[in-house]
Parts: structure tokens; sequence; C-alpha cells
């Protein structure tokens, strides 16, 4: 009996996929045409969905929850449903709920129940630069030259920006993005660290450059609370619970250092020019630390932009590190003037020993003496280590691993 071949169908190709699929059952090709290539391409079909069905769950069920090894997840960490659609802040809102397998850890103020789902859209916050330049001299450059070499102020013609002001850089986490997106503005090295960093947050284990009573680096100088603006000089004031923060900005057209004496300092080396009554500012010479979207090296370079507006001052930054960014990296910055004067509200000059202690290398052992840990000693902490933060993060995952397994055999 001859198969009916349909319109469309290539009667050849038909008859050859019959053929084959009889030898490999075990049919007689003859009873096999019987069925025609209906049944044919509804088996194909089954085949293809059986597949699918076998092939695709088993990816989808793999996230920064469920995994065994981050590391070989590299693939999904720019899937948002890696991280079950969280922002990094919701992420790192559930160390509260989730401390090595107890309960709150008292690390955030938002907790959420470890791996539940996050509200995070992608393209909600825009990450990466509106601009055309590719570095920041460039960037830099462009916006003197659009300024027509700045504008020189007076001291009667200088804006006036006093006051107290409290804001910073907006989004730099992500935003209301989901956590893969800022995965997604990272070259390959640097978003290793930041999946490694963020899944020890979801697991109530948050290591930091203040966990050393370090400096917490540029961008924390971004939170200003105070600025002191003269006709050739910026200063830009800030004071938290474990340091202050101050960053001079040069607008007399001396520009930045020689090259011979360029080296990298925690705030960096910054310049400006006014535009109007905008401040535009160029920052280099930044040491490579963490902070923004994730760590940055040496090679950051950034480019910022302030304008008063009634209460507000309104900002932006562009960051520049090719090292680190897939693209130059952008977000808005706001400072709000506080009406409130009363003078206990003045900043305050800190220390990190002030509120956290004597530094993590300086220890009390077991006979009650003042000690110091060496080098080979446990949580020893090298000075000259780069990444210390990176250093704790990778013996708090072998740590972790060993509770994790103990408490699995009990």
């Amino acid at each position: 009996m001859r198969a009916h071949v349909a319109p469309g169908h290539g009667g050849s190709e038909t008859r050859r996929y019959q053929i084959l699929r009889a030898s490999v059952s075990g049919t007689p090709a003859r009873r096999c045409a019987r069925w025609g290539p209906r049944r044919t391409w509804l088996g194909a079909l089954i085949a293809v969905l059986l597949g699918l069905s076998l092939a695709v769950p088993a990816a989808a069920q793999t996230t920064l929850f469920t995994t065994t090894d981050f590391r070989q997840d590299g693939e999904r960490w720019t899937d948002p449903a890696y991280y079950r659609y969280n922002t990094v802040a919701q992420l790192r809102g559930m160390a509260i709920d989730f401390d090595s397998g107890g309960r709150g850890s008292g690390q955030e103020a938002a907790a959420r129940a470890y791996g539940s789902e996050g509200t995070g859209k992608v393209g909600a916050l825009e990450l990466g630069s509106p601009y055309p330049f590719t570095t920041a001299v460039e960037h830099y450059e462009a916006w003197l030259k659009q300024a027509r070499g700045g504008t020189t102020h007076t001291k009667d013609t200088i804006p006036d920006w006093r006051g107290r002001w409290a804001g910073g850089p907006i989004g730099f986490n992500g935003g209301p993005n989901p956590a893969s997106s800022v995965a997604a503005m990272l070259t390959p090295q640097y978003r290793e660290y930041f999946v490694q960093e963020i899944k020890a947050y979801t697991e109530g284990r948050i290591w930091s450059a203040g966990s050393f009573c370090l400096p917490a680096g540029f961008f924390a100088a971004l939170e200003a609370e105070e600025l002191i603006v003269t006709p050739d000089r910026v200063w830009m004031l800030g004071a938290g619970n474990g340091q202050n923060y101050i960053r001079w900005i040069y607008t007399d057209g001396s520009g930045h250092s020689a090259k011979g004496a360029e080296f990298p300092k925690w705030h960096g080396e910054s310049i400006g020019f006014w535009d109007g009554d905008a401040l535009v500012i160029h920052t280099n010479q930044i040491r490579g630390w963490k902070g923004g979207l994730s760590e940055f090296t040496d090679k950051l370079e950034t480019v910022e932009r302030y304008r008063r507006v009634g209460d507000r001052i309104e900002g932006e930054i562009t960051l520049y590190d090719p090292d680190v960014f897939v693209r130059p990296a952008h977000a808005r910055v706001r400072y709000e003037r506080d009406p409130e004067t009363r003078p206990e509200l003045r900043p305050l000059y800190n220390t990190c020993t002030d509120t956290n202690g004597p530094s993590s290398k300086v220890y009390m052992d077991e006979r009650g003496i003042l000690n110091e840990r060496l080098p080979g000693d446990p949580l020893y902490w090298d000075a000259r280590d780069p990444r210390p933060w990176g250093t704790y993060l990778n013996e708090s995952d072998r740590r972790y691993e060993q509770y994790r397994r103990k408490t699995q055999r009990r």
C-alpha cells in the first residue's frame, strides 16, 4: 500500500523518514507506511516536545538558591530567573531571614524569605551611559569645549550651595532592575565576583571593606552632606558611622598632576569647571576598591555634573573602567537640602574603631591576652590584599559548605 503524500510535503523525504523510523523501532516499513505522514509528523512532534520537557526544566530550575556551585552557572548569571527576579536590595534583604540556617541576623532592616520571588523588572532603570564617549577624558573635554572653556566665577557670582544635604547616586546597585541587569554590565571576572557576593548576601554572609575597618573608597565620598564652593575650589564633605569623607575639586584650571606624579588615591584626584551654574568634574587616579555597581580597578575614571534646582542638587555620574564594565556605566545623583538646622545635627568626626572596635587583626586570645594574627593564622588579612572582602568571601564559602554538609549528616 502506497503512503499518501500531502501537498507541500516532500514525498521522498517523508518516505525516507518512515523507513528510518520503522528500522529503528523494529516495525516493518510497509506497516509504517500505512500510518502515513500524518502520524509520522505527529510522532516527530511528540519526540521534540518530550525532548524539550526533559531538557528545559533542569536549566530552568537552577537558581542562585538551588545551585550546588554557582561558578558552573556562568551562562545563567545574566538571566533574571536565576535570581528569581530579585533586585540586589531584595537579595541583601534575605540576610536577616537566613543566617546560616538560623533566623534573624539583624544585618538588614527589610527581611525577605530566602529564595522568595522578587519584583525586579528588566529595563526599569538604565544602567549604561547615554553618551557616545568611550573614555572619561573624551567625555570631559567634549563638555569643556561645549562650555567654551568654562565660566569664570567670582565670590559674588558663584552658585550658593550652602546647607546640610543628604543623598547620593541613585540605583548604583541596579535599583528596581533584577540582579541580572547588574551582572550584564560587568566583564566575566567581575561578574563572578558580583554573583559570589550576592549569593553570600542571601545566606547572611556579608563582607565589605567596612568589615575590616578599612576606608569605604571613592563612592562613599559621593554621599556628601556639605558642599563648600569658592571660585577656584569646591569641597564635598561627609560623615558616616565609621569615617569621614572629603573631596577636593580644583576649578582653577590647574589640571591634573603630571603623569610621573600620579598614583591611586582613595577618593582620586578631581578637577572641574563651571558651565554657567553647573559644576562638571573629572576624577582619575582612583584606588581600585569596592563600590558602585560592584568592584572597580585603578583604571576607573568618572565624569560628574551637578546643578542646584531649588532645594535639590541634581546630578549625574558616568563611570569608565574597561576592566570592569562592558560599556560605561551611568547613574543619576541627587541631594536634598534638609531644612533642619539644629546644632546637634552637625557632622561629627568618626573613626571605624569608635563603633566597630579594633582592627580584625587584633583579638583576645584564649589566655585573655591581647594578640595579633600573623601570616598563616586563621582569618589573618594582609594589608596589601587588594580584595580583602574577596579573600574572606572565599574562606566564608569554604566554611559555610563544611557547615552545611555537617548539618545535613545529622
